[in-house]
């Protein structure tokens, strides 16, 4: 099958819990339709120093020789599962090291073009250490991440209807991502392109005080503008064949309105962006992108912004500090 949007592959971290297992059969199903190839990957995290300080560590190297077959035949497992689910190529890979740096490193070093994982993997005090990733993974990697939540029942694997929320910042990225993952639909996805318009806050700051050379009609003005783009997108759109409607909300704040948008729309799956990097080496989730991953029971699509010197050079030092272990096809 060809690859219509030119996704690269797919990677798909797995801790060993049931709730990280969810997002399996998501990720075969796109890296089906894609025609690329799923990368599962695990991470073997360091014995504890307490171990090696005590009586223990001189069994260290058989603990870990155990832990390393038992994480080997949970990765020959979990390949299968995806080649039945119609997972067209499937390698698996055990990392060594720091969690989040080997995943990282793998990112980079596969040239993966998109993350599916869960939310939630991490239960208590257990081992399983997804959920507490996934949040730092949002903030720092350059590629698209679809995040699932745990749910009782089986994953969709197709979204009927894509909500797009847009900021008048991140447009591009946005809209990259929510066409790539339409363009592996079934059948091809509704979009709606949202924009919400926060209206001032006279005397909370200096930016948010209505602005009065605009006059009394700021926030109105506003509302036709983003109408006004919003349309003109869609009509470009359209001409590619896509099935998109327009929506513009005046309110705040922003994240409630995108997630009541959501709700109403009986939305499939809700795509948007992050902002800026901000302070030295830190990206950060935009308020309002952290706050629909927080509150937002639906599946989420989040496109990274596109300032890749920043990320280029972290991704260099995490592929260097990951160390596989062993990796099948």
């Amino acid at each position: 099958m060809t690859n219509p949007t030119q996704i690269r592959p797919i990677l798909l971290p797995l801790d060993g819990s049931e709730v990280a297992e969810q997002a399996l059969p998501v990720a075969a199903a796109l890296a089906r339709a894609a025609g690329v190839a799923l990368h599962i990957v695990t991470v073997e995290e360091p014995l504890s120093p307490i171990i090696s300080a005590t009586d223990y560590g001189a069994i260290a190297p058989l603990l870990r020789e155990e832990e390393t077959k038992g994480l080997t035949e949970y990765l020959n497992q979990a390949r299968a599962m995806a080649k039945a689910a119609g997972a067209p190529a499937v390698d698996t890979t055990l990392l060594l090291g720091g969690v989040f740096i080997g995943l990282a490193g793998q990112i980079t070093g596969s040239r993966i073009g998109l993350v599916v994982m869960t939310t939630h993997g991490r239960t208590g005090i257990s081992r399983f250490w997804l959920g507490s990733v996934a949040d730092r993974l949002l903030r720092t990697v350059s590629v698209p991440v679809l995040l699932l939540r745990p749910r009782e029942s089986p994953q969709a694997t197709a979204y009927r209807r894509i909500l797009v929320a847009l900021d008048g910042e991140l447009e591009k990225d946005v809209l990259e991502a929510a066409q790539a993952v339409a363009d592996l639909m079934p059948e091809p996805p509704a979009l709606t392109l949202l924009r919400v318009v926060e209206p001032p806050i006279p005397g909370l700051t200096r930016l948010a005080v209505q602005p009065a050379h605009l006059g009394s009609d700021w926030a109105r003005r506003r509302e036709v503008e983003a109408r006004t783009y919003l349309t003109r997108l869609a009509d470009r759109l359209r001409a590619a064949g896509r099935a998109v409607t327009t929506r513009v909300l005046v309110g705040r704040p922003v994240h409630d309105q995108i997630l009541e948008a959501a709700v109403e729309m009986s939305a499939d799956l809700i795509v948007l962006g992050t902002h800026r990097a901000r302070g030295l080496e830190r990206l950060m989730l935009g308020s309002v992108a952290d706050k629909v991953v927080r509150q937002s029971e639906l599946p989420l699509l989040i496109a990274p912004v596109r300032r890749r010197t920043r990320l280029a050079k972290a991704g260099r030092r995490s592929a260097s500090m990951a160390e596989p272990v062993g990796g099948t096809r």
